[in-house]
């Protein structure tokens, strides 16, 4: 009789009690989250009654060890049999990988996932909002599951170029578009620490200025050692109001790649992402950086040069005056 009445109980709160009584339900693993953790979580938050069942019910399951982080969604009725379903479906997906390039900008990415025949490349510009457009109507329509750090000072009239990080990613093969270019926005997130967030703030900048900053360095600098000195000079530039004048500002501007150099006519752009046009800083990035570019915008390495070229091998030239910073331009690029 008693094994009878366990049987019975146990029946009724795998299958049939509901910790809520919803028509649907979501909820989420985050990454690298133990089991007990989740458990203990899911039941704080009324996705499922009993923890202790619940991670009695994995391991019999045998999915214990092959939970993936994300977002899942449980239909009605929201029992705990139910919740654990959609966790064993995930973990059998199959997967795939992706890789983002450091410098690519939002055109590169949606080219690249289209090709990879992730998603459309109009819905991917759709999610992130239109390249070097200001303008409420083109921001992004991403609807993201978690408020992120490194977006709190992001203006809403602009794109979420520079907010994706560069990487290797591993992703379901029917992932949802969504939670793709979200995983690419978790990484950036997490790549921003407390000591960060403070020295940014010691020195007067936002993150979003850090990341513009970052972006144009990505574009002009081909060697990290010379990021740093770099950032020295735009962020002085910078202070002074002067126009930056970087070239792949004006490149992406314009929609233009492949040449380095900008022409007369691509200058005289007056998309406010043309720094020859405008002082100061674009509306944000046009490019999305590296961890290391990212450090070269906060630490900046003091130095006396207010002019520089990249060479056509690379190289960087400084130039103290603008009579030598022309001199470098009739030796190395002429």
């Amino acid at each position: 009789m008693a094994v009878l009445l366990f049987g019975a109980w146990l029946y009724s709160v795998l299958y049939q009690v509901q910790a809520q009584d919803r028509d649907k339900l979501i909820f989420v693993v985050e990454p690298n989250e133990s089991v007990a953790a989740l458990a203990l979580r899911l039941e704080q938050e009324q996705v499922i009654k009993s923890a202790w069942l619940f991670r009695k019910y994995l391991v019999w399951k045998g999915i214990d060890k092959e939970i993936q982080a994300g977002q899942f969604t449980v239909e009605a009725p929201v029992t705990l049999a139910r919740v654990v379903a959609v966790l064993q479906a995930r973990a059998t997906q199959e997967e795939r990988a992706i890789t983002v390039i450091p410098g690519w900008d939002m055109r590169d990415i949606a080219g690249y996932l289209d090709k990879e025949n992730v998603a459309h490349e109009k819905d991917v510009i759709y999610l992130l909002g239109e390249p070097a457009i200001q303008d409420n109507e083109t921001s992004a329509k991403i609807i993201l599951l978690k408020e992120y750090q490194v977006l709190r000072d992001k203006p809403d009239d602009v794109s979420l170029e520079g907010y994706l990080a560069p990487d290797t990613y591993r992703i379901f093969t029917n992932a949802s578009l969504e939670s793709v270019l979200e995983k690419l926005i978790a990484e950036r997130d997490s790549q921003f620490t407390e000591q960060m967030y403070g020295d940014i703030k010691r020195g007067g900048r936002t993150v979003h200025e850090i990341l513009t900053m970052a972006s144009i360095l990505e574009r002009e600098v081909q060697h990290p050692e010379d990021r740093a000195k770099v950032a020295d000079l735009f962020w002085r530039r910078y202070n002074q109001n002067w126009a930056l004048q970087a070239d792949s500002t004006v490149h992406y501007a314009v929609g233009k790649k492949g040449n380095v150099f900008t022409t007369s006519k691509d200058r005289e752009s007056k998309n406010h992402w043309n720094t020859y046009q405008y002082p100061g800083l674009p509306p944000g990035p046009i490019s999305n950086p590296n961890i290391e570019s990212i450090r070269a915008a906060i630490y900046p390495e003091k130095n006396e040069y207010w002019y520089f070229l990249t060479t056509v091998d690379g190289e960087v030239k400084y130039g103290r005056t603008l009579e030598e910073h022309n001199g470098n331009v009739a030796r190395y690029l002429r």
